[in-house]
């Protein structure tokens, strides 16, 4: 059976944004290193936050 371009096309954003998501929100180990990072170019961003992510993430695993 064949889908029509468009259902195919819907199917293949909403994957694609779904990815995205849990990407962004499943991987605080990023999030950790980007604070760090921004913190050694003479940003100042709290630790604490990142840490918070960052158990947030080990409880959902």
């Amino acid at each position: 059976m064949r889908e029509s371009a468009g259902r195919r096309l819907a199917y293949a954003v909403l994957f694609a944004a779904l990815a995205g998501f849990i990407v962004a929100f499943w991987n605080p180990i990023d999030h950790l290193k980007a604070d760090l990072r921004a913190d050694g170019q003479g940003f100042k961003f709290s630790i604490e936050l990142a840490t918070h992510l960052f158990e947030l993430g080990l409880k959902r695993l």
